[in-house]
Order: C-alpha cells, then sequence, then structure tokens
C-alpha cells in the first residue's frame, strides 16, 4: 500500500493498529518509510516476464542485482535491474536457429531444435548401433588422425580437471 502511495496513516487505520506501528515494520522489512520504485521479486518477475527461480538464478550467477536484501530471502528490486534483466533476456538466442529464445525457454526455442541438436541420443536402436560399426571403421582407417581427436579430446579434459580442482580449493 505504501509503494502506492497511501499515507502511513491510513494503512494504519486500514489494518488497525498505529501510525507508528506500520512505521516500524516498514523500517524493519523495507529499510524505509519512504516511497520508493523499488518492487518485490515476485513483482519483479512479473515484470520481466520470468519465473522467481529464473531471476534469482540471474542474481547468482551476476547478471542482476537487487537494490536491497531485507533479512533473509527478502529482495527490492529497483527498474535499473529489470532494464538489466530485459536486456540479457533479449540477448538470449537459440544454438541451433539463432533466433530469439521465447520467455518460456531458456536454451533452445523449440523442440525441433532441442531434437536436432539431442539426435543421436533420439536415435532408434538400430541407427545408433550402424553409426558405431562406421564410427569403428573410419578408426581403423585413419589411425593417425584418430590418435590426433584422441589427444586433443585428453587435453581438454586435462585443462577442465585442473580448472575444478581450481575453483574447488
Amino acid at each position: 500500500m505504501r509503494q502506492s502511495g497511501t499515507t502511513l496513516q491510513h494503512i494504519a487505520e486500514y489494518i488497525g493498529v498505529s501510525r507508528q506501528w506500520v512505521s516500524r515494520q516498514l523500517i524493519k522489512y523495507y529499510g524505509s518509510t519512504q516511497i520508493q520504485d523499488l518492487v518485490t521479486i515476485r513483482e519483479f518477475a512479473r515484470m520481466v516476464g520470468h519465473t522467481r527461480r529464473y531471476i534469482n538464478k540471474l542474481w547468482h550467477r551476476g547478471i542482476i542485482r537487487p537494490v536491497q536484501v531485507i533479512g533473509r530471502g527478502r529482495t527490492l528490486w529497483g527498474p535499473e535491474s529489470a532494464v538489466a534483466a530485459i536486456s540479457y533476456l533479449d540477448s538470449l538466442r537459440c544454438p541451433i536457429c539463432d533466433t530469439p529464445l521465447p520467455s518460456e525457454r531458456q536454451t533452445y526455442c523449440s523442440r525441433g531444435c532441442y531434437l536436432e541438436t539431442h539426435k543421436y541420443k533420439n536415435m532408434p536402436e538400430q541407427a545408433r548401433s550402424r553409426h558405431r560399426r562406421s564410427v569403428a571403421q573410419w578408426l581403423t582407417r585413419h589411425p593417425e588422425q584418430a590418435r590426433q581427436i584422441e589427444q586433443r579430446k585428453q587435453r581438454k579434459y586435462q585443462a577442465k580437471k585442473s580448472t575444478r580442482r581450481y575453483h574447488d580449493t
């Protein structure tokens, strides 16, 4: 009610408590009795067009920041955070067809693009066994290239492993 411009006295009369009690509660939960352009995470998520869980993910990844954190899990968000979130979300594109992602999707724009990416996993078992046989034949015909591929794979794995060890300490 306060954010919409209602006076402390009117809020107190509406609830049936004293104006001072309303003032103390506003300071306790929002840090001030002043009218601000700040919104709760629920309102912020509605403005941006995503869920609260997704907004929290963006916050923990460091993409957006709340203006104020009050107590355990209570956050207030400003207009600059909304602009940052919307511009970030607009920059997300499908890795297959390079179209902007709809608000309800996070990686691929459609089921078709998802299936295109995971076509081996979704292949019938007969097609997969045929593919494995052709790969085995190629490996026997091209042993030098196969060795180079395996070395690159090992280097990449070692680099990833050393990075993981660095972050775990």
